[in-house]
Parts: C-alpha cells; structure tokens; sequence
C-alpha cells in the first residue's frame, strides 16, 4: 500500500489525537472526524456507541450532516432494521459494498428513505470490538459520482483502528468506569446463572460445557443472555460485577 507524504501526515497526526486524552468517548469521534474525511477523501463521517442492553447504536456525532441524521438513525431507523445490525457489525474495517452490493443497497428503505436523501452513496466502516461487542464505530461515506473505496482505504482505515479501541478502552476506564451494577430488573434463568457463576470463576466455555453437561453452543447462550441482562460487555466485567453482588437475580 502506497501511502502520499500528505496522507502520511494526516494519517500521524490522527494517531496523535488518538493518544490525547479526552472527557468522554464523544469528544473523540468527533475531534478524528475531519481528519478521517481528509486521509480517506470523503464527504460524510458518523460515529455511534453500541449499548449491549439496549441493543441499540447511541451519542452519535456526525460531520457535514445535519444533526437531525444522527437523531432520525437513533430514534427510527436502526430499530426498523435491528434484525440485519449483527451483519452490519463487523469487527474492524469493511466496506458497505462488500457487505451489501450497491443495487442491493440501493433496493431497500434505509437507503431512499435515509441514506440517499441526506446524500450517502458509497461507504466504509470501522468497528472497534472489546470482547463480544462493538465499542465504538466510524461510518464514512462518499457522495455519489465519486468512485467506491478500495483496498488501500481498507488498509489506511485498519492502520487506526487499533489506536482507535485503545482511546475507547482508557476512556471506559477512566471514567468507568466503575465497576458495573446489575439493574434492579435483571433475572437470569436458574441454568444462566449457573453457567455466570462457572464463567465468573474462571472457566473456560468448554469446561463449563463438560461440568454442566451441555453443548458449547449452549454455554455461549446462556452467557450472552447474562452479558445482555446485566449489560455487560465481556467476562471482566461480569467478574466485577458479581463478586459486588450478593447473590444472583433469578427467576424460577
């Protein structure tokens, strides 16, 4: 991959600002905006945090749209299309294209009702995992009659990205980001909690999957629905949020 002095400039100074240390996760996505529309010659730049309880893309930012797009998607448009959002979110870089082909695209209502209206026509996202769940993403689009990105803009995008789940990461733990609290309405079933219980001690899926005697693919149900219960995104933080608790909520 050839990179231009000017897009090696750009692209040292996006790893700068993602070394900075910001309030909170907003501020982030919206300072590396500009600079991710200058290294990948586009128009259009949005930005969402995925919440695992709510199963729904939040505190959007977006750049050279009106702020009412990022409204319209949280408020409507994501939970007419929540049951296509795990094909979406794919970790790291990947372009819409390679997703959806462009007249397939172009074939359903998020695009004439949403995306083609405020101007969106070829696309590349970023999606920055920590454990089973997205963090933090970046959607950048060109406008139509400018060309599909390419290999290269795939590779210029995944040089950042993991300095991109690292700013995520000190930003959930500086502000943390305290240790998670399980919501008064969350009750696992018995067998959820039994495999919770198994995992926050330590063991591996496929262990839990001998001791209780039930498939793999069972375990990681069950610790999915405890993940989305208690909205947590991974085992660290179901540790820490047991070991503050208790006992388990649970429903017989």
């Amino acid at each position: 991959m050839h990179i231009s002095a000017r897009k090696h400039r750009v692209l040292s100074g996006i790893i700068e600002l993602l070394s900075a240390d910001y309030a909170d996760s907003r501020d982030l996505r919206r300072t590396i905006g500009e600079s991710l529309l200058d290294l990948l010659d586009a128009d259009l730049y949005a930005s969402y945090v995925w919440n695992p309880q709510r199963q729904a893309f939040e505190r959007g930012v977006a750049i050279n749209m009106d702020h009412s797009y990022v409204d319209k998607y949280q408020n409507y448009f994501q939970h007419c299309h929540a049951s296509t959002t795990r094909r979406w979110m794919r970790q790291g870089v990947s372009l819409v294209s390679a997703i959806i082909p462009h007249r397939e695209l172009e074939r359903t209502e998020i695009y004439n009702d949403f995306l083609r209206p405020s101007g969106h026509y070829y696309g590349i996202n970023l999606f920055a995992f920590d454990g089973r769940d997205s963090i933090g993403d970046i959607r950048i689009w060109r406008r139509n009659g400018h060309p599909d990105f390419d290999r290269d803009e795939v590779g210029l995008l995944s040089l950042i990205t993991p300095g991109f789940t690292q700013a995520l990461k000190r930003i959930e733990t500086r502000s943390g980001q305290r240790t998670p609290t399980r919501p008064a309405s969350a009750r696992l079933s018995p067998r959820e909690a039994e495999v919770a219980e198994l995992a926050a001690q330590g063991l591996a899926d496929k262990e839990i999957a001998r001791r209780l005697d039930v498939t793999f693919a069972t375990v990681r149900t069950h610790l999915d629905n405890a993940f989305s219960k208690f909205g947590v995104r991974n085992r660290t933080q179901l540790v820490s949020l047991l070991r503050g608790s208790d006992r388990f909520g649970t429903r017989q």
